[in-house]
């Protein structure tokens, strides 16, 4: 499988199994080929230790006409009184 990165309009084939797209702040997520349906890809984040204090989540928004915006956010745990 091969994706295509684009810099200044230059394509660039990379041959991989995924593309770790790394985002500020540390964070990041990988792009893979969805096994079982063709065409199709699956957005894929590392879970943290059960007990840290905080997790990642991810925001998609809609954008103008055919644009959808992915992110990811990291999420503080609440805290559990009792």
């Amino acid at each position: 499988m091969t994706f295509r990165a684009v810099r200044d309009g230059v394509v660039t084939e990379i041959p991989a199994d995924a593309i770790e797209i790394g985002l500020p702040d540390g964070l990041s997520f990988r792009i893979m080929a969805f096994a079982g349906r063709k065409g199709a890809a699956a957005l894929h984040m590392s879970a943290d230790h059960p007990d840290a204090p905080s997790f990642d989540v991810f925001s998609v928004e809609p954008g103008a006409a055919n644009t959808l915006f992915v992110s990811v956010e990291r999420v503080r745990k609440r805290q559990m009184e009792g």
